[in-house]
């Protein structure tokens, strides 16, 4: 065993480390790694394997891999040449040395020029998840930039509120992000539905609310059939479309909130049945068996209510 060979057995004993731990780590042979400690040299297959081979198994074991490569070259130089006998395994892969050759020698891709210390392990090449998330990201953020300018340039250069630049906007970013039409038409703003803040109120089959109020203003409604006189109400709501809908039964908030389409409810009431909605077309009555069919039109306020005769 030469000098260089007994240096490096010596670190990895001291390290409390077997050849096929090394080989683990390394990805170096055994029989490479024992003719590295033995200092037999012409058992790999060039020395552009040696020296990669001895710089990572160096480095591997903490040892600053230069001095032990210039001790190598000194040894090289004052060895007689002899015929080479290499050893080669059928059943493992040699890897090639770290980017370590000298000037006038073939340069290797090494896939284990790692930091072993470190314990990082290179990343491909091409899209990753976290590439793909920041794309993600990016994309939302100039979706919102641009139906924020969608909306709010109308508003300042008095072009209209921007709903329609609006729902156009979001129908070709959509289209643009998927690269294909959207199948399905962009949903109206979600204000069209809601109650505003100060409703003008109808008031169908309800004429005693109609003599009492002040500066209501009557909205024309399609013509429905007069209901009987009632000694209790039931109620019956059928969602079309998706609304906004509060009911009031005898006083008490009974529902409050987002009606979506094909939910059905049903209420009983003695004294007086109330319905807040803010989209006339999406909500279907039915009283006691009375069908009273939509209470107005798309996006339309409407507060509607009926009492009993007792």
């Amino acid at each position: 065993m030469d000098e260089l060979g007994h240096i490096l057995r010596e670190a990895r004993e001291t390290k409390g480390l077997t050849l096929a731990e090394v080989q683990a780590e390394t990805r170096i042979s055994p029989r490479y790694l024992e003719a590295l400690e033995s200092g037999e040299y012409d058992l790999l297959p060039t020395q552009t394997h040696v020296r990669g081979f001895l710089r990572n198994y160096a480095r591997f074991l903490g040892l600053d891999p230069e001095p032990l490569l210039e001790r190598y070259e000194l040894t090289q130089s004052q060895r007689k040449p002899r015929q080479k006998s290499v050893i080669v395994d059928a059943s493992e892969p040699i890897a090639p040395p770290i980017n370590a050759a000298l000037p006038d020698e073939p340069v290797f891709f090494n896939p284990v020029n790692k930091e072993v210390e470190a314990g990082t392990v290179p990343s491909g090449r091409g899209f990753n998840s976290e590439s793909i998330l920041r794309l993600i990201i990016i994309a939302a953020l100039l979706v919102m930039i641009f139906l924020a300018a969608q909306r709010f340039i109308p508003l300042l250069t008095g072009q209209g509120d921007g709903t329609a630049e609006l729902t156009e906007g979001i129908t070709n970013v959509i289209e643009d992000l998927t690269g294909q039409a959207t199948a399905t038409a962009v949903a109206q703003p979600t204000d069209e539905f809601l109650p505003s803040s100060v409703l003008t109120s109808t008031t169908r089959n309800n004429p005693q609310a109609a003599g009492t109020s002040e500066g209501i203003i009557a909205t024309p409604v399609p013509t429905r059939p007069n209901l009987p006189p009632m000694d209790s109400i039931n109620l019956i709501v059928d969602v079309l479309e998706r609304s906004f809908l509060e009911v009031t039964i005898d006083g008490d908030v009974v529902f409050t909130g987002i009606a979506r389409a094909d939910d059905h409810f049903e209420w009983e009431a003695q004294d007086e049945a109330k319905i807040l909605t803010g989209n006339g077309a999406g909500i279907y009555v039915t009283i006691n068996d009375t069908e009273l069919g939509r209470l107005g039109e798309r996006g339309e306020n409407i507060e509607e209510s009926w009492q009993t005769t007792n």
